[in-house]
């Protein structure tokens, strides 16, 4: 697959219960939390970029800025698989044959592991691996959105990527942030990572 038949998503419509607070504008490292992976990805020629978020999001400005279409999730209680849905109703809007989700709260992936997954996309789904367990950024080709559409609740496409094929991220770059300890903990390995590349 090539960047310019995937149309990108970035997941940003979750309601951080946990974090208590607008967990993507919080503070990393002198922008938004939830702008890090938005820049990765928007480095990627893909058809398309969209970010799923809830209607008048702060962060939502950030992305319009950085070049991402903004599709409304006026309902994210009823979990991933809601945003899921609107993010393969974008897709269907363009003429990408492949669907690449990324998650706004894992601010260590890269560009060149997002242009991997989409080289290794063929007729299956690939997912990021760490190690332990496939998950997002994961790409699934257009044959497998109706399996997009089918998810529902919270889980969104866990049982998906479970089949999926795996690519293995670098060490530390898929970590996600849930709460303020984790954000704490996450700058520290961001300067472990910097260094390491």
């Amino acid at each position: 697959m090539q960047a310019k038949d995937v149309a990108i998503v970035l997941l940003a419509a979750g309601n951080a219960r946990r974090f208590g607070a607008d967990k993507l504008m919080a503070d990393f490292e002198g922008a938004p939390l939830g702008a890090r992976a938005a820049h990765e990805l928007v480095s990627v020629a893909a058809a398309a970029h969209f970010a799923v978020c809830q209607p008048d999001a702060i962060i939502a400005a950030h992305y319009k800025r950085l070049g991402f279409d903004i599709v409304d999730n006026p309902n994210p209680g009823i979990g991933l698989s809601g945003s899921l849905h609107l993010a393969v109703e974008a897709a269907l809007r363009t003429d990408a044959q492949a669907l690449l989700i990324a998650l706004a709260d894992m601010p260590f992936v890269q560009a060149a592991h997002v242009e991997a997954l989409i080289a290794a996309c063929t007729d299956d789904v690939v997912a990021s691996f760490d190690g332990k367990q496939p998950m997002p950024p994961a790409i699934f080709p257009r044959s497998h959105w109706p399996d997009l559409l089918a998810t529902v609740g919270d889980a969104g496409a866990r049982h998906i990527l479970a089949h999926a094929e795996k690519l293995t991220a670098p060490a530390g770059t898929l970590c996600d942030i849930d709460t303020a300890d984790d954000l704490a903990a996450s700058k520290v390995s961001f300067h472990r990572i910097d260094r390491a590349q």
